[in-house]
């Protein structure tokens, strides 16, 4: 039985992690000023399956991804895209699998590297738990030294600390699609630095920084 509550608490856990769709995971990373990172990829494909079996629940992966990075998983379906192509292709609309021939993905799983509408970068094939988490590292920091030269260091780096102001819609756009939020009115004794927490008091907002947290959006 404690195995099977195990299992389950994984799944849910790596399933908080995935956006529903491109436009949502676009839109959330543009409010909270975070990266995207999409991952094309295939239902079949045996590389896309481990990574979301070993990767994705890491925790070592996630005290890196979480604070830093939005992620979603698309297929090469006919599933639309509005925001995500029009911001950042300049069509008015495009399936998944037209994503895929933009970006030219020729295999899977291939994770593309977003700064709002600017690709940073892409990474084609597998990687390991440990390499995986360097590139987050390194991407979430946009380090200007080589790749490769960056993976042979230590890099304590988990966050970086920013209160963002946002509208009340934008805050509810976050609670009702980021499982990572939470709205609360005043200071509580647990505390989850990775988490977003939405505020509407500055003298919260700056309490919450103080004691760590990495992102906190306070409605204007």
């Amino acid at each position: 039985m404690r195995r099977i509550l195990l299992i389950l608490s994984i799944v849910a856990m790596v399933g908080a992690l995935f956006s529903s769709t491109i436009d949502i995971a676009y839109r959330l990373a543009k409010i909270t000023q975070r990266k995207l990172i999409v991952m094309f990829s295939s239902p079949t494909c045996y590389y896309c399956i481990l990574f979301k079996d070993k990767v994705l629940p890491d925790p070592k992966f996630q005290a890196v991804l979480v604070p830093n990075f939005v992620f979603v998983e698309i297929y090469p379906s006919s599933e639309k895209s509005e925001l995500f192509a029009k911001e950042v292709l300049s069509i008015q609309s495009a399936t998944y699998r037209d994503l895929f021939e933009r970006f030219r993905v020729m295999g899977t799983p291939t994770f593309f590297f977003f700064k709002d509408k600017q690709v940073l970068g892409y990474l084609p094939g597998y990687l390991d738990g440990e390499n995986f988490t360097k590139v987050l590292k390194y991407v979430a920091q946009e380090k200007k030294e080589s790749l490769e030269s960056y993976l042979k260091k230590e890099d304590p780096f988990e966050g970086t600390q920013v209160l963002i102001e946002v509208t009340e819609e934008e805050a509810q756009f976050v609670l009702a699609h980021e499982k990572n939020s939470q709205l609360i009115e005043k200071n509580v004794n647990s505390l989850d630095k990775r988490k977003i927490y939405v505020v509407k008091s500055k003298e919260l907002a700056d309490e919450l920084l103080k004691r760590g947290v990495y992102r906190v959006l306070l409605v204007k």
